[in-house]
């Protein structure tokens, strides 16, 4: 736009806008801010409680609740120091991190059907571990937010499910096991190409 016509514009729209609030009054004006304010504050993002719906992923049966073995009723020491064999969940083999890792660095100690608390000591739920994964891998956890890691279904306007980060890693052990490749995809069949005649 050409800086002849664009300054008049300008200065038309400005012109209008203090008219119509000295012609409505102040009070108009500021209700009408209020009200946008109000509507703003509507269509922000929700609480982080309802920010990412994730399927819920109960624990096993055989092992829920955890404090029925790991509750202070029970004479289960709590052990800080990490142990390359668990006495109980032999299963499980963590490879997370390196030698730096324990149990109880994601685990709560003292409850443990919660994992450990964020910065303001609120627990977090095993339905909510990507917070606490985010702890750690803060880049990861902001892709998989905004949608570029990880996976999510739904409607790109609508409701979305995220799936959460132990949906695809073993918390345990996170990487992927290698894979061997597929072989190529093969050539689909086409006919003897037939010379155009010209």
């Amino acid at each position: 736009m050409k800086p002849k016509i664009f300054i008049p514009l300008v200065t038309a729209l400005v012109i209008g806008i203090v008219g119509a609030c000295i012609e409505t009054g102040p009070g108009l004006a500021i209700a009408q801010i209020q009200e946008d304010a109000e509507a703003l504050k509507a269509i922000q993002a929700p609480t982080s409680d309802q920010e990412f719906p994730v399927p819920l992923r109960p624990l096993p049966q055989t092992i829920t609740p955890c404090r029925a073995c790991h509750g202070p009723e029970k004479d289960f020491p709590v052990n800080f120091k990490r142990r390359e064999d668990l006495l109980v969940h032999n299963n499980i083999r963590l490879n997370h991190g390196g030698i730096r890792l324990w149990c109880l660095d994601c685990h709560h100690p003292d409850n443990r059907n919660y994992l450990l608390p964020l910065s303001d000591g609120k627990n977090i739920e095993f339905e909510q571990s990507y917070l606490l994964c985010g702890k750690c891998h803060g880049t990861i956890y902001r892709d998989w937010r905004d949608g570029i890691h990880g996976k999510r279904t739904g409607s790109w306007n609508g409701t979305k499910n995220y799936y959460l980060c132990i949906t695809c890693h073993d918390p345990h052990n996170p990487k992927f096991k290698p894979m061997a490749p597929m072989p190529p995809p093969k050539k689909p069949w086409t006919p003897i190409e037939v010379q155009a005649k010209h």
